[in-house]
């Protein structure tokens, strides 16, 4: 199906069919990335008396309780909810239309040869994502959301152990300069904008927050996918928490 919109004074056309799905699936099956010492999502059948919701065991239907790890285990949207008690829900803030966005690559490079800052000491063995590769990529491009995929970009991204592999995160610096450049829904496909052991501090969470509207971690980007420009669609259920797991749909231009 082919749809007409206009965003900010321009019309475009999208092929619906066209959309590409941002996020890592779950299928309950236990091979997901996990972080902080997360489990992966697990379900169980309901049993009361003598019904159990599961077919393969008798039941009449299949019946699911289950259990997740929101921000530790799979692709999911957050907001400022998750650092702070302002009561404000996922919900509240993700946009239910189209968002102009730009997708783009970066290779991380290693902390020590930045100038840039971070709340917490770098290690002999971080790499960050700067303002600089930020804004060799953006080119003064303004837009309302932003995807960074990191290379490497190998399928393990799909089920790694981030508490034995490390992952980049931003400085300081480049939050600051994708807030100045307008940005209000940022999505990477790290576990954390931030560096996993920094004190509990989630320094760039409350930089980034402070203007900022969603943050979406643990994504996975194909290859297919062209850095550029594109509409996207941050697709979530009605809950009400500070974050909730999300399916990021992204469609070129």
């Amino acid at each position: 199906m082919i749809v007409k919109t206009q965003h900010n004074g321009r019309e475009y056309s999208i092929d619906l069919d066209s959309g590409i799905d941002l996020s890592i699936p779950n299928r309950f099956n236990g091979n997901l990335p996990v972080f902080y010492g997360a489990s992966s999502p697990s379900i169980k059948p309901v049993e009361f008396g003598e019904f159990i919701g599961d077919v393969n065991q008798g039941g009449s239907c299949n019946v699911k309780i289950a259990s997740v790890n929101i921000h530790c285990t799979g692709t999911h949207s957050e907001c400022i909810g998750h650092i702070n008690d302002s009561g404000i829900f996922i919900t509240d803030v993700c946009p239910k239309g189209f968002i102009d966005t730009c997708l783009v690559t970066i290779k991380p490079i290693p902390a020590i040869d930045s100038t840039e800052k971070y709340h917490s000491p770098f290690g002999s063995h971080d790499l960050v994502i700067t303002q600089d590769l930020i804004s060799e990529k953006l080119n003064g491009n303004f837009k309302e959301g932003l995807v960074i995929r990191t290379i490497p970009n190998s399928e393990n991204k799909k089920f790694l152990n981030y508490d034995k592999n490390p992952a980049p995160f931003l400085t300081h610096d480049a939050v600051d300069f994708i807030l100045e450049m307008g940005v209000q829904h940022l999505l990477v496909d790290l576990p954390s904008i931030d560096k996993a052991d920094d004190g509990g501090q989630l320094g760039n969470h409350h930089r980034f927050f402070k203007k900022g509207k969603t943050i979406s971690e643990l994504l996975y980007i194909p290859e297919s996918v062209k850095d550029g420009d594109g509409l996207l669609q941050i697709q979530i259920p009605n809950w009400g928490l500070d974050a909730a797991p999300s399916r990021p749909i992204f469609y070129s231009l």
